[in-house]
């Protein structure tokens, strides 16, 4: 049976969802509403979850960049942007679950949020336990496939450090990188061998300020480039798509006896 905001934390266990889990999961909330957010937090964190609330797309994509998350639930109507581009923009950066949570129930909104890269939609009201099982059951798939979450990805015939923020050479040397810079990075080591458009690059960057344009990303790209073959890495894999974008190539092993 569905509920309304109004209602109170009954029918579920306490810590019911939790049984089994070894680490907390943190979730990303991205709610305005009031009443509704506060009975989403204390929910989750009733099942075992650990959560942290934004209240507008702004500070949803900061928090996001800042911290470490296992999912985000999303509301589609936030004060300062549409939550259907800011589903977008988070699937831009991370690869984490992300729940749609809205009262609105067009069948537009709810295609356009999965074809972005939405894990599941959810239309207000709904009970908040179905929440915690919808979102149990898409952690559960995603560790079974083995999301790509690892501490450090290949770029550019080197490593990007995921927690430290920087790119080290085979040779150790290292360069911290600025945050633009990290996203731009991330993004591209996320997607090897795929062409991203200038569109998708400008989502996996933006800081909640007015967007770059499509110049400032080649200006962005030539920068990287040089800073690149600063400590020794290969600056040709970062490839220009003309007409379209970018895109960072793996390096060529060379093949063996056997293979040739």
């Amino acid at each position: 049976m569905k509920i309304s905001c109004s209602r109170k934390l009954a029918g579920f266990p306490a810590g019911a969802a939790s049984q089994g889990r070894r680490a907390i999961k943190k979730i990303l909330l991205i709610e305005d509403d009031d009443t509704f957010g506060l009975l989403l937090a204390a929910y989750f964190r009733t099942a075992g979850y650990a959560t942290d609330r934004a209240t507008s797309a702004k500070e949803g994509l900061r928090k996001l960049d800042s911290g470490s998350w296992d999912a985000a639930i999303v509301d589609l109507t936030l004060p300062d942007e549409d939550g259907i581009v800011l589903t977008r923009m988070l699937r831009a950066r991370s690869s984490i679950p992300i729940i749609v949570s809205t009262g609105r129930n067009g069948r537009e909104d709810r295609l356009a949020a999965l074809e972005l890269g939405a894990d599941d939609f959810v239309t207000k009201p709904f009970e908040p336990r179905e929440l915690v099982l919808r979102l149990d059951n898409i952690l559960r798939r995603g560790e079974r496939r083995g999301r790509p979450s690892g501490p450090r990805l290949l770029c550019a015939g080197g490593e990007l450090d995921l927690a430290g923020h920087a790119l080290v050479a085979p040779s150790g040397e290292c360069l911290d990188l600025g945050a633009t810079e990290f996203a731009l990075l991330r993004f591209l080591a996320r997607n090897p061998d795929r062409v991203l458009t200038r569109a998708q690059i400008i989502d996996a960057i933006a800081a909640g300020e007015p967007p770059e344009s499509e110049r400032a990303v080649d200006i962005r790209m030539s920068r990287l480039r040089r800073r690149l073959k600063s400590i020794g890495l290969d600056a040709a894999l970062l490839k220009t798509v003309y007409g379209v974008g970018y895109k960072l190539t793996l390096p060529r092993r060379p093949l063996s006896p056997a293979g040739r």
